[in-house]
């Protein structure tokens, strides 16, 4: 019978809590919600498979409603997390939508780069900062397509190489495109083939050539050859238990770009075609290396 009240009384307690946290919550939102103007936050909506806040027919990119004049918003280039790249009048600046502050308008242009940003001086030409504003890449390349660990990829003359000035390591750029993979290796395009090279020598580490490569993190890499869809490892072993089959070579960009990756912490989505006119998705679990259909 004691034991009966004992819970009858923490019950009543729990019910009281979840009372207060209720009222505390409703509370807490008309204070920050109640008599804003909300034209004046960023908000997204669905906009022809992206994002946009307009219904004007044949839009197919990103706007917001922030600082609109009238029918007119300004137009938002990039999203990433809570930060957004915005073009208003010729003017690029980096935005935090949910503080609703200018986090950096120094420079001409950006463009998001991982969890840094590619920007671009008035002499067009590029560097790397960080979220505080810092530089980690001096301003001075004509392109940069990558960053990644103190590694990045530049063009000149419509060819890539790769630069990490810390560790000394200049490789010129003579390669139809690169993909930095880790600290000791990486792929080129050569002759339409990626290869897999050492940074010591800038000679393949294999004899191996691949018709399309993706690297996934610093441990696994996709890779297609032969009608084949593999995810290798670090060592360039197999990661899958059956390689899938695919319809397409993926020897070309049209073909490559339909594999339609994209990627988070957790998880790599990617579609293979099986057929002239069907195509599988897939998803990949990056941390326990599982692959989904």
């Amino acid at each position: 019978m004691k034991n009966n009240k004992i819970w009858h009384y923490v019950w009543l307690i729990g019910i009281y809590v979840i009372l207060f946290i209720i009222l505390y919550l409703v509370i807490q939102y008309k204070v920050k919600w109640q008599g804003k103007d909300l034209s004046d936050y960023l908000y997204f909506y669905s906009c022809s498979n992206k994002l946009c806040t307009t219904n004007n027919d044949g839009i197919n990119d990103y706007y917001s409603r922030i600082k609109c004049v009238g029918n007119i918003c300004p137009y938002v280039k990039e999203v990433n997390g809570k930060l957004a790249i915005i073009r208003d009048n010729n003017k690029e600046y980096v935005y935090n939508y949910l503080s609703g502050k200018v986090v950096n308008n120094t420079y001409k242009g950006y463009k998001f780069l991982d969890s840094k940003y590619i920007v671009k001086d008035n002499d067009d030409k590029y560097g790397i900062i960080d979220e505080v504003g810092e530089i980690v890449e001096e301003i001075k390349y004509s392109e940069i397509t990558s960053y990644k660990d103190g590694y990045i990829t530049y063009v000149e003359n419509s060819k890539r190489g790769i630069k990490n000035e810390k560790k000394g390591i200049d490789i010129k750029p003579t390669y139809q495109d690169i993909i930095l993979i880790n600290d000791s290796i990486y792929a080129y395009l050569e002759d339409n083939k990626y290869y897999i090279a050492s940074y010591d020598t800038e000679l393949p580490i294999n004899n191996v050539n691949y018709d399309y490569l993706y690297d996934i993190d610093n441990n696994s890499i996709l890779v297609i050859k032969d009608k084949k869809l593999d995810i290798l490892n670090n060592n360039l072993k197999s990661n899958l238990i059956l390689k899938v089959d695919t319809y397409y070579t993926y020897e070309t960009e049209w073909e490559r770009s339909s594999l339609n990756i994209s990627r988070d912490d957790i998880f790599l989505s990617f579609s293979i075609a099986t057929d002239n006119d069907n195509v599988t998705n897939y998803i990949y679990d990056i941390k326990n290396k599982k692959l989904y259909s």
